[in-house]
């Protein structure tokens, strides 16, 4: 026994009281153009293509009100044209010819009505796309955004406070959210490392992976305390871990404070630099080290060493300084940059900072970043025949300065 409801097809939803009102009146303005148009065919007769007239009142009606009203206005279209030629009692040279002219203008009309209406409702398929498409490109920024928000909070909020030298550092993204990571680790015995690494790729992946270099390294108990044992251990804790292609560089240099004597190895990472005091020329260190972590779960680093004298400063930094591009293409390169840190030697380090960014931004020339750019300048202070330091803080013997932008509006004010 089966009930009198049927449950297998619901029924259509109600059209609302708004949506009907917004189709009453293009239907009421296409009944008096129909109107108009039977006046305009009765008045003119067999001698203007009164046809049109109806053509015009058909697609009017099927663009604002639909499919359905067009095929309404076709047939009475059809209607009033006979009508009209009745009332003009011109004769076809055969009767059967009004008929056939009655059923050519019905196909022509109905043709119109479907193509208009057909073409309207494309246009409101490709809004409807377009309006989909920015509601998921805000979410998809929202999200962007939130993962560089918490990317920065992942990032040391200073660098460590180290008595006789001086910091800057400066942490720009090419998009919301970046792959670039630096970070200090204090030794026991009172020396610092300090890390600089580049995650492969940009935005959301490259923070993703740059957030599990961050938790690898503060998690594993017993921190080693030489840049390649760091290295090699990051390493071995990536490698199978990455999907092919993904990878980490990174530079790892440990600073003895109390003799500026200072190591380093590097993992598919530019080198760094040091800033000489006096008149010594920037110098571009020996790249020792391995391949990027994660790509050889075998790979052997080895390490450099030197020594940062007084007034000397060490710059680390990512391949995003280098590489940025003019509107040409052209890289801003290792000679570029050590021609910039070599101009900007003798000033103190903030100056020294906002020199470099200028001779980038210059050579950008409006170019936006092709890639994450990481900047660390740590300057051992020079020592004055007092025993004072030169150029240290007015509060202590370090300054530290930092400048960390993560949205374009952003960048500007961090160059002042």
């Amino acid at each position: 026994m089966t009930s009198g409801t049927d449950h297998g097809t619901p029924p259509a939803p109600a059209e609302s009281p708004d949506r009907s009102r917004a189709r009453a009146v293009p239907i009421a303005i296409s009944i008096l153009l129909l109107a108009a148009a039977f006046a305009g065919d009765w008045l003119t007769g067999s001698e203007v293509a009164s046809s049109l007239f109806y053509v015009i009142v058909i697609m009017f009606g099927a663009w604002f009100a639909g499919r359905r009203a067009g095929f309404v206005l076709a047939l009475l279209s059809v209607v009033a044209w006979g009508l009209a030629h009745r009332l003009t009692g011109i004769p076809f040279s055969r009767p059967s010819v009004l008929y056939w002219n009655l059923v050519a203008e019905l196909a022509i009309y109905l043709i119109t009505a479907a193509a208009v209406a057909e073409a309207r409702s494309g246009l409101d398929r490709v809004h409807a796309l377009a309006a989909r498409l920015e509601d998921s490109r805000r979410a998809l920024e929202q999200e962007t955004r939130a993962v560089g928000d918490l990317q920065l909070k992942l990032l040391p909020q200073g660098p460590p406070r180290i008595p006789g030298y001086a910091w800057e550092i400066v942490y720009l993204t090419s998009t919301r959210a970046g792959g670039d990571y630096y970070d200090f680790f204090p030794t026991q015995d009172g020396r610092t490392i300090m890390l600089v690494a580049d995650a492969s790729g940009h935005g959301a992946p490259a923070a993703v992976l740059m957030a599990m270099t961050r938790v690898l390294l503060h998690t594993a108990p017993g921190l080693p305390d030489r840049a390649d044992h760091l290295l090699a251990r990051l390493n071995s804790q990536l490698a199978g871990a990455l999907p092919p292609a993904w990878f980490v560089t990174a530079c790892v240099a440990v600073i003895d404070p109390a003799s500026g004597r200072l190591e380093y190895s590097l993992a598919g990472h530019p080198p760094p630099w040091i800033v000489h005091a006096g008149d010594r020329p920037a110098e571009c260190l020996a790249s020792h080290g391995g391949p990027p972590l994660g790509a050889f779960d075998d790979a052997v680093y080895g390490s450099g060493v030197t020594v940062l004298a007084p007034g000397d400063t060490l710059v680390l930094h990512t391949d995003g300084l280098t590489e940025a591009m003019n509107p040409g293409l052209e890289l801003f390169g290792e000679s570029r940059l050590g021609e910039a840190l070599q101009a900007g030697h003798d000033g103190d380090l903030p100056s020294m900072r906002r020199a470099l960014l200028a001779r980038v931004d210059a050579h950008r020339a409006g170019s936006p970043l092709s890639d994450d750019l990481t900047l660390l300048l740590l300057r051992r202070m020079a020592v004055a025949h007092t025993g004072s330091l030169q150029g240290a803080a007015p509060d202590g013997p370090s300054s530290n300065a930092r400048s960390m932008v993560s949205s374009p509006a952003q960048k500007a004010r961090s160059r002042a």
